[in-house]
């Protein structure tokens, strides 16, 4: 099926730049509406998504772009901008810390309830050292590694 002129062109746009960690990043978001025949295959669809970032490290550039679809139906672009850098943010926030710091994907264990039983402890932990105050499970384990008694004080809190 061939798409309109109208169908082409995005019915919302955004764009961001940040300076942030050593890197100079571009966010543009375009917004476009979702075509008859896509609704009639996902019901409930609104829009299609494309966002790309382009930045540059450590004088290396780069350009990524992600898609995604949406079905709310009053979303703009920088609402749907808002949501997916939140998205990212739990991201970088619990999955990160869970795999780089926690080893969490490099633990070898793979039968049983074990590894559900492992992540669930592993996000216990995560959310206690949060509501403690501490900003990232490696300052966590720093203070408290070997302080049984400290450890339990907050665990009563």
């Amino acid at each position: 099926m061939q798409q309109t002129a109208a169908e082409k062109r995005p019915a919302g746009h955004w764009q961001e730049r940040e300076h942030s960690r050593g890197r100079l990043v571009q966010r543009v978001l375009d917004l476009y509406p979702a075509s008859s025949q896509a609704k009639t295959e996902w019901a409930g669809l609104a829009w299609f998504i494309r966002l790309v970032r382009r930045a540059s490290r450590q004088g290396r550039a780069y350009e990524r772009s992600s898609y995604y679809i949406c079905s709310y139906t009053n979303a703009d672009a920088a609402m749907l901008a808002a949501a997916i850098r939140g998205h990212w943010g739990i991201e970088n926030r619990v999955h990160w810390e869970k795999d780089v710091t926690l080893k969490e994907d490099g633990n070898g264990i793979r039968k049983g309830q074990a590894p559900e039983n492992l992540s669930l402890l592993k996000s216990i932990a995560l959310n206690m050292a949060r509501k403690c105050g501490f900003h990232s499970m490696k300052d966590a384990i720093t203070a408290l590694a070997n302080k049984i008694t400290l450890m339990a004080k907050y665990i009563r809190t």
